[in-house]
């Protein structure tokens, strides 16, 4: 396979290099190397913690209860019951 300078030289922002959606062409015309790429990714901070868990936000809030003590789900179908007969 002959690569073109003009084709290795593709990625003309640092940032965009490691992204992940053209990582595989990367590889393929040798801009980066398997292990470059790990070494990247290594390097990235850990954000775990921000990650986003609604049934979190449910356990801080009353563990899904409403104001009457009813859970969502037990509202829910009495929402759904009330409709139903309208």
């Amino acid at each position: 396979m002959i690569v073109h300078e003009k084709e290795k030289a593709m990625h003309t922002d640092e940032k965009k290099k490691y992204d992940k959606r053209i990582m595989e062409i990367h590889f393929r015309r040798g801009m980066v190397l398997p292990k470059d790429y790990e070494t990247y990714l290594s390097k990235l901070p850990d954000v775990s913690n921000k990650v986003y868990n609604p049934e979190e936000e449910d356990l801080e809030e009353g563990e899904g209860l409403d104001s009457r003590g009813d859970s969502e789900e037990d509202a829910r179908r009495k929402g759904m019951k009330k409709r139903g007969k309208g």
